[in-house]
């Protein structure tokens, strides 16, 4: 990992301390729901911020007017948005009755509803959009594994569409997300005057 990323995470969260008044790299830990030790091993340029962390960030400065980044990509709600739709409900339903009934974990039955929804046949053709392997999937249903936030942002935008472009942006460049939490300090500045 090149230094000079791991310098500007560091660089990140001092603009995260700035922004939010946060007085603290103790304060800074649990805004972003990480432990101390992590903070230092990103000052001290042994880590970067996941992007769980990314998400946390853009929740809480409203990036693309949505503060629901990280609650969107649960499970139980990616699924609640499948099934509001008619033709997914159908599907899931014929294809309940058809096969041996078995307890499915919350992420399991969300694959198998963006199988119907999206009309893909195979596990192949699911995990290609998923952009998994393929007994990633297999996994998921046993329930020996999850999906990460970035398939879930991929199923998020297939049912609710939002600028891909500009989100993966933020999640890949430290100097994107700088700049959005600095346009996000800009807008608050101005709101409060």
């Amino acid at each position: 990992m090149p230094t000079d990323t791991l310098h500007r995470d560091a660089e990140l969260l001092d603009v995260l301390k700035t922004g939010f008044d946060l007085g603290s790299d103790a304060q800074v830990a649990a805004f972003l729901g990480i432990t101390r030790t992590t903070i230092h091993s990103v000052r001290h340029g042994k880590a970067r911020l996941g992007i769980v962390q990314r998400l946390k960030i853009l929740d809480h400065i409203g990036f693309l007017h949505s503060r629901q980044w990280l609650e969107s990509l649960l499970p139980d709600n990616l699924s609640a948005r499948i099934r509001r739709t008619s033709h997914a409900l159908a599907q899931r339903q014929v294809r309940s009755r058809q096969r041996i009934t078995r307890d499915l974990d919350v992420e399991g039955e969300l694959l198998d509803l963006v199988q119907d929804a999206c009309g893909f046949r195979t596990d192949a053709e699911l995990a290609e959009f998923l952009g998994v392997a393929r007994n990633t999937l297999s996994n998921v249903r046993a329930g020996r594994g999850s999906l990460g936030p970035r398939p879930r942002l991929r199923i998020l935008n297939r049912f609710a569409p939002f600028d891909t472009e500009r989100v993966d942006a933020v999640l890949n460049s430290t100097d994107a997300l700088i700049a959005a939490v600095q346009e996000w300090m800009e807008r608050d500045h101005a709101d409060q005057e």
